[in-house]
């Protein structure tokens, strides 16, 4: 039997930051397989070799997805 590893997980908090030079260039790089996949659009920026920073933090976001989860956060403010 394989020994259990243990794994960490991730939350994605997602901020992009570009610029102005990169996003008046993105529209003409080819699309790859991956965002083609994935559509999502820094997965063409990696697949034409540009770098994408993460920094891992301790703060915790909300998400807001339904009318229930506006009312919620709208409730904090």
């Amino acid at each position: 039997m394989p020994a259990m590893t243990t794994r960490r997980h991730f939350k994605h908090i997602g901020l992009y930051v570009y610029r102005r030079d990169f996003v008046l260039g993105i529209p003409t790089l080819p699309v790859g397989p991956l965002e083609r996949a994935e559509r999502l659009e820094q997965l063409r920026a990696l697949e034409n070799g540009y770098r994408i920073r993460v920094a891992e933090t301790e703060y915790d976001s909300l998400g807001v997805d339904t009318p229930e989860d506006l009312k919620n956060v709208s409730a904090l403010f």
